[in-house]
């Protein structure tokens, strides 16, 4: 086993090597300054994150252990034992059957697979993963920069790799670390075709098929990591899509009106496909006993610490309707400055305080007619995406700690728009 292991990480090395010098070649001469400091801040977020683990990082490291054990024991029973929906206790355990969907046991046998290859262990394994989530921005950062050369430049390096929080939540073994790293490897593969200019994004079928099928598997991953999260985020991309092909076919307006209308129709297209062939996992009822669950069970865990609560809490459409807005605020603003003394509620007030201060900013600058460089629609899509995944934590997560994670899934797309800083009035691109 240990020299495979040895082999497998070599390799990984290697490998990681080798895109790294790809990478600052790669890259315009104004980001290539960038790299290696975002990999040495993300390489020390890490470490940190593994020196001191969560509960769910040592429990993903467990059961990833015991999984990746089986594997070699049984190569032969490989797929048969990656499709098996169990949770193990030993090598000899036959294990505790549970839901096929678990998005849990999904990210477990992930780690399994990422165990193989570079080393049996949590450093090695979180290692892995932060740097898999970094490749992802880093390359989010480098399409933005040819797709939208208007838009600010530090803006998405400090939203995907410089943010401490963003950083700290996504440099561990914890499914953030996936979803943030998948859900930017997909926007980048997506977004030259949608925004580069006609030509200088022709590709010979073999890269273009390598690409599809890249997107396709960073797509799936992320809907099994944590299906809800994925959803907004996949859904605006193909909403987006069908905006960027009406208007090049002069179907559509360039107006704002036009697009935002044009993606809000888009949107609820999908939702209906998206209703009528999502089967159980997309029904009213098992969206609100999810939410109910899970808000009850944040409750739970709280203690007497502060927490997010709802006067007249009712797990219906209409109830959860009327504390979305609530959810949103809070989920963005909780804790407040001063609300309590312990250092981490402190370091999250000041955080708070500080995005608060810069969506305030951006909706001035919105208000006196500038909005910023992106297009319209791609605005429109990421606020759209923010925001129900804002409504969605703060309904189903009342914990301000466990909220604080879960929240560094959307941060880095809400500190890309709000750190768009237009130097003079202009008119709002939309191509």
């Amino acid at each position: 086993m240990i020299p495979w292991l040895l082999l497998g990480g070599l390799g990984l090395l290697l490998a990681f090597a080798a895109w790294l010098r790809w990478a600052y070649r790669q890259a315009p001469p104004e980001l290539q300054g960038w790299l290696l400091p975002a990999l040495a801040a993300r390489l020390a977020a890490t470490a940190a994150a593994a020196y001191w683990p969560s509960q769910d990082a040592l429990h993903a490291n467990e059961q990833g252990q015991l999984i990746a054990a089986r594997l070699l024991a049984h190569p032969g029973q490989a797929l048969a034992l990656l499709q098996r929906p169990r949770f193990y206790q030993s090598l000899t355990d036959t294990g505790q059957e549970v839901y096929r969907w678990s998005q849990t046991l999904f990210f477990d046998k992930l780690v399994a697979l990422v165990a193989l290859l570079s080393g049996n262990g949590l450093w090695a394994s979180a290692v892995c993963i932060s740097i898999g989530c970094f490749v992802g921005c880093w390359s989010l950062v480098v399409a933005v920069r040819r797709a939208l050369p208007q838009a600010t430049p530090p803006a998405a390096v400090l939203a995907f790799l410089l943010w401490p929080t963003v950083l700290w939540w996504t440099g561990g073994l914890n499914k953030e670390t996936v979803l943030v790293g998948a859900g930017a490897g997909v926007v980048a593969l997506v977004l030259p075709h949608l925004y580069g200019a006609p030509g200088r994004v022709a590709l010979g079928w073999p890269r273009w098929l390598g690409q599809v099928l890249l997107g396709l598997l960073l797509a799936w991953v992320m809907t099994r990591v944590r299906y809800f999260f994925a959803l907004p985020l996949l859904g605006g991309l193909v909403a987006l899509a069908g905006v960027r092909a009406a208007t090049r076919r002069h179907w559509l307006g360039a107006s704002w009106l036009a697009q935002v209308g044009g993606l809000l129709l888009a949107l609820a297209l999908l939702l209906g496909v998206a209703r009528a062939l999502g089967g159980e996992l997309l029904t009213t009822s098992y969206f609100m006993r999810e939410v109910n669950l899970n808000y009850h069970h944040g409750l739970a865990t709280s203690g007497g610490r502060p927490h997010l609560a709802y006067a007249h809490w009712q797990p219906t459409a209409l109830g959860l309707l009327a504390h979305a807005p609530q959810a949103v605020v809070e989920t963005l603003t909780r804790p407040w400055l001063g609300e309590a003394a312990w250092p981490q509620y402190v370091g999250a007030g000041l955080e708070n305080a500080l995005l608060t201060a810069l969506v305030l900013r951006a909706l001035w600058a919105a208000a006196r007619g500038r909005p910023g460089p992106l297009p319209v629609a791609l605005v429109a899509m990421l606020l759209i995406h923010c925001v129900l995944l804002a409504a969605f934590i703060g309904l189903s997560t009342p914990n301000l700690g466990t909220l604080n994670r879960y929240r560094s899934v959307l941060l880095p797309w809400l500190l890309w728009l709000v750190l768009q800083a237009p130097a003079a009035p202009a008119k709002q691109a939309t191509h």
